[in-house]
């Protein structure tokens, strides 16, 4: 079994999710694990979007007699995979919502509630009703928009919604696309990582596409933080030049200096960008819920995991999705595949058995247009010798109306597996 004890340096993570391989150079493996047989056990899971919502399907799936608890502060389900759709008028919302009662109908306890505190100690989570006991804790609280360094970016998430959260974001800035009648609208993009990497790339094509569609006088300018779109940036780029050039100005290496949302100016270090319109994504970091109980010092972005199992420093506490500091990207789909991982090596441990190393593989698919898709595929390989995962892709950048198809064939069979 693989020991809890490594570092990962941040920098290196990142520049090796970009570049192609990620180095863990510390990893370090422990002594073998005492394996206990349990009769019973309590598992608590802290956060219902893809990551919490498939562990807690997994963990009833190989063992009902286990007993699940999710705790989510939001009434109901909204997923963030597919909202670009959804913004440029191609579904509706409520085909992102979806209602926890099918959980309960398996068994799972739902708690609408908020985290306040968690005692490693006593192995209880505090919510305003009170507090949870627990075997097993998984955090999977999602990510903030990290701008305490950057002070402009908290009037620019009143006004222009950077749309990576679920919910009101979402609907605030359909609104704003659905009011816009012509001008500028500009589009920024931080760098890795991001919840999503392939999603500002595809809103950026997609509301250049209603544009077009809707005969409306207007230029937008998409300005990136990094030299090129991070991923399918063959497929991106050819679809951006090919489609929207008479229309769309994409700015690269370019970083954000500040947002004057009263003359609706946004500047940069390539120049200033006047708007009409306005997304505006920070950079993110891990939920503030996760420095709270200690799994975060002051300044640090995302929690340290074990890259192949998703515990923290802590036995039998996990982190999966975007707060985790992981080989995986950032998305719904990752999050998706590490809980259905995690879930696999709690319901081990509480069988007194071992679960064997396995990497997941990603799937990533993105509009290009309001009928053409591109798509990727990625798998993993542990390189024990110099410590580092590295990934293998197999992109499709043919933008095709199949490969749109396929997606939506995808994302309908995430949600028929989760809330079926």
């Amino acid at each position: 079994m693989l020991g809890k004890s490594f570092t990962v340096n941040r920098r290196d993570l990142i520049r090796g999710a970009v570049a192609g391989a990620i180095t863990f150079p510390s990893l370090v493996y422990a002594k073998k694990e005492r394996l206990v047989k349990r009769d019973k056990a309590k598992v608590v899971i802290v956060g219902g979007g893809y990551g919490g919502v498939s562990v807690a399907n997994q963990l009833k799936k190989e063992n009902p007699e286990v007993s699940v608890i999710l705790i989510e502060e939001k009434p109901f389900f909204v997923s963030c995979p597919m909202s670009n759709h959804f913004l440029v008028g191609l579904i509706d919302f409520g085909s992102l919502c979806f209602s926890y009662n099918s959980l309960q109908a398996k068994g799972i306890k739902v708690i609408n509630d908020k985290v306040l505190d968690v005692d490693f100690g006593k192995k209880v989570v505090r919510i305003s009703e009170g507090y949870i006991d627990y075997d097993f804790l998984v955090l999977s609280p999602g990510i903030e928009y990290d701008i305490e360094e950057k002070p402009f970016y908290r009037d620019s998430l009143i006004y222009n919604p950077p749309a990576f959260k679920p919910g009101s974001e979402q609907l605030f800035l359909k609104k704003l696309l659905d009011e816009f009648e012509g001008g500028n609208i500009v589009i920024t993009v931080p760098p890795p990582p991001y919840r999503c990497p392939s999603a500002p790339y595809e809103r950026a094509a997609l509301i250049a596409s209603m544009i077009k569609r809707n005969n409306l006088k207007a230029q937008l300018f998409f300005i990136d933080a990094n030299e090129r779109p991070i991923i399918n940036s063959e497929g991106f780029l050819s679809a951006y030049y090919e489609l929207y050039v008479d229309i769309a100005t994409y700015i690269t290496s370019s970083q954000v200096r500040d947002v004057d949302v009263g003359k609706k100016v946004v500047r940069t270090t390539h120049g200033d960008f006047k708007y009409d319109l306005a997304c505006i994504i920070p950079p993110m970091k891990a939920s503030s819920l996760l420095e709270h109980i200690g799994l975060l010092n002051k300044g640090e972005k995302w929690v340290e995991v074990n890259p192949f199992t998703f515990e923290t420093k802590i036995p039998n506490v996990f982190v999966i999705g975007d707060a985790a500091q992981s080989y995986l990207p950032k998305s719904g789909y990752a999050a998706y595949s590490e809980g259905k991982l995690v879930a696999k090596i709690i319901n081990a441990r509480i069988k007194g058995k071992k679960v064997e190393e396995e990497y997941m593989q990603m799937v990533c698919y993105a509009m290009v247009s309001d009928r053409e898709a591109i798509m990727v595929e990625t798998s993993f390989r542990y390189d024990s010798i110099n410590k580092r995962f590295i990934p293998s892709h197999r992109e499709d950048n043919n933008r095709k109306e199949a490969t749109a198809k396929r997606y939506n064939e995808w994302a309908k069979g995430l949600w028929r597996e989760l809330f079926g």
